[in-house]
């Protein structure tokens, strides 16, 4: 099976939890996604350190918010609980869901990897190791991806090279 559509098939039944009808609910917002302010937190162990603001997760982490999933082994969260600025995960693979507005059109931007910084003061994704990130029908493996989700950049390479699948717009 291509390796791109096995990622993806990994991807899509995450994104489609909960979904009945229409895939954007009335105020454009993934179902399974929060619908309010919460941020909702699961893993077997958390642990402060000794640093302030800096939260360890392990055995297993899925952090729910109002525009964003995170799925992983692995975590650790720099920042306030109630709004982290950066939060770093790794797994087996480590998997994002980010739901962003691009050009007044909402739009579901998924990645999984070995390791994801996810950036949200920046609104950016660092994918490392078996990288692979998906948008509105567009794929795009390698060995390391920089996502920028607001301007819409990105920056691929690593071992392997890259591949890119892109459909047609209608």
């Amino acid at each position: 099976m291509n390796l791109t559509l096995h990622r993806l098939l990994l991807i899509i039944p995450i994104a489609l939890q909960g979904v009945t009808g229409s895939l954007f609910a009335v105020d454009q917002r993934i179902p399974g996604f929060s619908d309010e302010d919460t941020l909702t937190i699961r893993s077997s162990d958390a642990r402060m350190d000794e640093q302030s603001d800096i939260i360890h997760f392990s055995g297993g982490f899925q952090l729910q918010a109002k525009d964003w999933y995170l799925s992983s082994e692995q975590a650790i969260l720099y920042g306030k609980l109630d709004d982290p600025e950066t939060v770093v995960i790794t797994g087996s693979p480590a998997q994002i869901l980010v739901n962003s507005q691009l050009r007044g059109r909402y739009s579901l931007v998924g990645g999984e990897a070995m390791r994801i910084i996810y950036e949200r003061n920046t609104n950016s994704i660092r994918l490392e190791g078996n990288a692979s990130l998906s948008r509105d029908g567009h794929t795009m493996s390698g060995g390391e991806i920089t996502y920028d989700i607001g301007k819409d950049l990105l920056s691929a390479g690593g071992d392997g090279g890259v591949h890119i699948r892109v459909n047609p717009e209608k």
